[in-house]
């Protein structure tokens, strides 16, 4: 698919059918189709409901928005994504992301107050406002950037840092000096203050959540055993043992809307740290999609995602609640029931709304410490080292930057982890661009092919006459590398060359620095009497040359088609 901005030439109604994709698949829906999409729902809901409420929790927000986060996202994403698939709502990663923007605006005493509450919409709000501006100015090709090194190191260390940061609901206890990214070593030194009681029932609901996964995978295990808890904590009184509930959630539907109170301050407040969790929410969600996509076959556009996300976002904001993105497990989810569209998410707002409106109640005695079993165990597939540690083995590099952005986000905190991480995938990017081959090339015996002398011995060159190859992309941060081993080659050659012949096949591209370091050079060459000459210029690159004035100290009868057609040409000179 592609969104309405890639091809204006279009007529107005693929405009229109790109840009909100459920024009196209609505109208085509079959019957046969909604049987395994009403099964799809009833999962996605039964997973969706325990977890909304506990990434509210992990976003500082009262348990009910985690409800109100959901119906209209899920909603807008059906109207707008890409992918027939692709689930989004609440998700661990940016609910916690949230907390981490706001707590650093407010501090961590502020959590669940009326301006903690309004910085989190407009966090929402403005998180959609980037999105869906990124769209239309086709910035999906971001996507691209954060190399899977980079995202996994992120998620592993973002999934630790949320399993960690659920402790203190499942052992009882909160250790001194706790922060956002609370210290393992702090709750190890004050061991002493668990209550077990609180322990005792979320050590129970999580051996529970992972033995149902293993044992009953298809089963709904979240919602089960939230249920299976809220039975016991209503027979068995826990509020009176002193185990955490979650107490009076509110009943009814979100006041929809811009809340009262929210000003424009607010956003621009908030808007520096909006641009990490736009990035972060955009990107999970992306290779969510792209990964599906794959295993049906067809193609989802990152610029139509960008505005899809953002309408999800913006949904959510006017809900009242935090900022979403796609859900791995629990499109996962939705995918393995068998569903076929994005009528599964419209189903699960419905049923949403129904359980914001009338069975809140039934969550009064739910213990905390379940709630945080919950979110541990939904994590705990990502805490996943085998994803790191599988780079050791392709490239140290790669290897390296996992490791670093893990720890990046663990020492640093969430948001400042991800913009680590993502500088990080910048300098590989750039490190690995400026690192490249540069070749002396000898002819392959009884062909007209030239390749490194360094693993063909045996390559035929020529006295007087130096032949390079430089592969990749010449730019600014390795024009002088380029030039420095040419003048190495010079150097090395017996007898030295009158001529250096450059085979500038594998040069895909060039800057404005590289041309004039490639004059330049020239002229230095010129005096000690050695002549530069190109051949197989990739018409790209000779345009750029050619606007350089490179012709000006390259005479165009120097610029060849071939190799062998310059090795002809010298030879032909002697």
């Amino acid at each position: 698919m592609t969104t309405a901005v890639d091809k204006p030439g279009r007529s107005a109604g693929a405009v229109l059918k790109s840009f909100i994709p459920i024009l196209a698949w609505l109208p085509k829906y079959q019957r046969d189709w909604f049987r395994p999409d009403l099964v799809a729902a009833l999962t996605l809901w039964a997973l969706l409901v325990p977890e909304a409420m506990a990434y509210a929790g992990i976003a500082g927000m009262p348990p009910e928005t985690g409800l109100y986060a959901a119906p209209l996202a899920l909603i807008a994403y059906a109207i707008f994504g890409s992918s027939p698939h692709l689930d989004v709502g609440p998700s661990s990663a940016v609910a916690a992301l949230s907390f981490s923007v706001v707590a650093g605006i407010l501090g961590v005493s502020a959590v669940q107050s009326q301006e903690w509450v309004l910085l989190t919409i407009a966090l929402a709000l403005m998180v959609g406002v980037l999105l869906i501006l990124g769209g239309f100015l086709r910035l999906g090709v971001l996507a691209d950037f954060l190399s899977r090194p980079v995202l996994d190191g992120f998620v592993v260390g973002v999934a630790i840092s949320i399993a960690v940061g659920q402790l203190d609901k499942v052992l009882g206890y909160e250790p001194e000096g706790y922060n956002f990214v609370p210290d393992l070593v702090q709750f190890i030194a004050h061991i002493n203050l668990i209550h077990w009681p609180t322990a005792i029932v979320g050590g129970i609901s999580l051996a529970l959540l992972f033995a149902m996964h293993r044992f009953t995978p298809k089963l709904p295990a979240a919602l089960i055993v939230l249920f299976l808890s809220i039975v016991a904590s209503s027979l068995l009184d826990f509020e009176a043992m002193g185990i955490h509930i979650v107490g009076e959630i509110p009943a009814g539907l979100p006041e929809f809307g811009i809340p009262e109170g929210l000003s424009l301050g607010d956003l621009l407040t908030v808007a520096s740290g909006a641009v990490g969790v736009a990035l972060v929410a955009f990107a999970e969600s992306v290779a969510i999609a792209r990964s599906v996509g794959t295993k049906f076959g067809y193609e989802v556009d990152a610029n139509q995602e960008l505005i899809a996300v953002g309408a999800s976002n913006l949904g959510s904001g006017f809900s009242g609640s935090f900022a979403v993105d796609g859900s791995m497990s629990r499109t996962a989810a939705a995918v393995s029931s068998d569903g076929k569209t994005q009528m599964v998410s419209l189903i699960a707002a419905v049923a949403i709304l129904i359980t914001a409106a009338a069975l809140t109640g039934l969550f009064y005695n739910l213990p905390e410490a379940t709630l945080g079993a919950i979110v541990i165990h939904a994590v705990w597939n990502n805490i996943s080292f085998s994803k790191i540690s599988q780079y050791r083995s392709i490239t140290r590099l790669d290897y390296v930057t996992a490791i670093v952005a893990m720890l990046g986000v663990l020492a640093l905190g969430l948001l400042e982890g991800l913009l680590l991480a993502a500088g990080l995938g910048l300098v590989v990017l750039l490190f690995e661009t400026k690192s490249r081959n540069t070749s002396v090339l000898g002819k392959v015996p009884d062909t007209n092919i030239y390749r490194d002398i360094k693993h063909y011995p045996d390559g035929e060159t020529y006295p007087g006459l130096l032949i390079i190859r430089f592969d990749g992309m010449l730019f600014f941060a390795n024009a002088h590398d380029f030039v420095n081993t040419v003048r190495k080659a010079i150097a090395a050659a017996d007898p030295p060359p009158r001529v250096v012949v450059l085979d500038s096949e594998s040069i895909n591209d060039i800057d404005a620095t590289a041309v004039i370091t490639l004059r330049e050079f020239r002229k230095q060459l010129h005096q000690s009497g050695i002549e530069i000459r190109v051949a197989r210029v990739k018409t790209n690159v000779f345009a750029i040359m050619e606007r350089a004035g490179l012709e000006d100290d390259i005479p165009a009868h120097h610029f060849y088609p071939t190799v062998q057609a310059a090795v002809d040409a010298f030879l032909a000179e002697e």
